[in-house]
Formats: structure tokens, sequence, C-alpha cells
């Protein structure tokens, strides 16, 4: 079995050497997939904010709670929009 493995061994580096395109193209594909989770976060956001004026129209005096929810809400998804950047960020610099 060790045998089998050695004999493989250096035919997996050489196709690592090959591969460095494609491993690039893939990193590029990815932080190209994060920034487009980036985009989808900013869509929630603008419909959480529409919702929450929508609920402070509806009643006023409740204008403070529905606004304190609604921020709450709005940093739990930036900081999935933030995650994302850094990840294409770090996928896009190697």
């Amino acid at each position: 079995m060790l045998d089998l493995l050695l004999q493989f061994i250096p035919n997996l580096v050489l196709a690592a050497e090959y591969n460095e395109f494609f491993a690039r193209g893939m990193a590029y594909l990815g932080a190209g997939i994060a920034i487009l989770t980036a985009a989808g976060t900013s869509f929630g956001q603008g419909f959480a904010a529409m919702k929450g004026a929508e609920a402070v129209g509806r009643q006023p005096e409740a204008s403070g709670k529905i606004t304190v929810t609604m921020i709450v809400g709005q940093v739990m998804v930036e900081t999935s929009a933030i995650y994302s950047l850094i990840i294409a960020i770090i996928l896009a610099s190697k």
C-alpha cells in the first residue's frame, strides 16, 4: 500500500504545478461568489429597512422598539456581508 502511494506522490506534485492556473481560477470564482453573497445581503437589508419603515408608519407610537429591532437585524446582516467581502479579498489576493 505504501509503495503504491509513493508511486503517485511525484504525479501529485506535477499535477499541482500544472493546476496552479486552475486553482487561481477557482479562487477568483470563489471571490465572485462571495461578492454575490454580499450583494444578496444588501437586498435583504433594504427589504428589512422597507418593512421597518412600513411598521413605523402603521404604529408611530412603537417606533423606538421597531427601530432598535431593525438596527439589530441590520447589524446581523451586515456582519455576513463584511465576512464575505473579507473572504473575497483574501481569495483574490492569493
